[in-house]
């Protein structure tokens, strides 16, 4: 069943055209990747996605029902949530972890008693593998990759259908990355919570990914089953692209 569709989205940026006609859609219970280089609009559709940006033209569906009316988007916006690239720019420097966390559950479940709300955000930091001892912690005392597991408490608080990932592993070393992955894949089989990760690494799209969506400057050049494209790549942008990330055994041109 379809949770999200972009459908012919465009968008212009003074005279520079940032995208043009990206299509594509989100199951329930999906993980799609959205694949491109610096500059070719991913971010600009996750933005377009959150109601950050408004497209020139085109649509944004929520369970078939357009994003562009008020209401629509305004109930969407428990169900997608985000979690950005940089954690540490995503966090309040002067408020604990406790008041970080607390603040989507004061909009969203405003009549939670206190001891309630202290039981809901002990499990939080337990879904993303942190403990409660930070709750009282303010974001400089926590390493980068605690931070980024905050931000996905942060993200998982209201309880969404979606998570927007914004290139959230890249600010992160090798080692950390790893076991984000672990965590982003238990979360998916223990909640079911559908993804779209927008980034450039081929290698986190082949650990995490069901679906991939490639972007060349700002259209969609290749989309599909993840196995299919990194296997058999059609287009000559995506064959470059893993012809630079990919041993060329991984991959074959028909």
């Amino acid at each position: 069943m379809t949770m999200l569709s972009v459908e012919q989205l465009s968008k212009r940026y003074k005279d520079n055209r940032v995208l043009t006609d990206v299509s594509f859609a989100i199951g329930r219970a999906e993980i799609v990747g959205l694949v491109g280089q610096s500059g070719s609009g991913k971010s600009t559709i996750a933005r377009c996605i959150l109601g950050l940006e408004r497209p020139d033209s085109g649509h944004l569906r929520w369970h078939g029902q357009s994003l562009a009316d008020g209401m629509v988007r305004r109930r969407a916006r428990r169900s997608m949530q985000a979690v950005f690239q940089d954690p540490r720019s995503s966090l309040n420097p002067r408020w604990t972890i406790r008041r970080i966390l607390s603040e989507p559950l004061v909009n969203w479940l405003p009549r939670e008693g206190a001891e309630a709300r202290n039981e809901r955000l002990c499990r939080l930091l337990e879904r993303v593998a942190l403990t409660a001892d930070l709750l009282d912690r303010h974001p400089h005392e926590l390493s980068t990759g605690q931070c980024q597991r905050v931000c996905m408490a942060r993200a998982l608080a209201p309880e969404p259908e979606l998570l927007v990932l914004d290139e959230p592993l890249s600010a992160l070393d090798v080692s950390v990355q790893a076991r984000l992955i672990d965590l982003l894949l238990d979360l998916h089989r223990t909640s079911g919570i559908s993804y779209l990760l927008v980034t450039h690494d081929f290698g986190v799209v082949a650990d995490i990914c069901q679906k991939i969506v490639v972007l060349d400057r700002g259209q969609v050049v290749e989309d599909g089953k993840v196995d299919t494209v990194l296997s058999q790549p059609s287009h000559s942008y995506t064959q470059a692209l893993l012809r630079d990330v990919l041993p060329m055994p991984q991959w074959s041109v028909s």
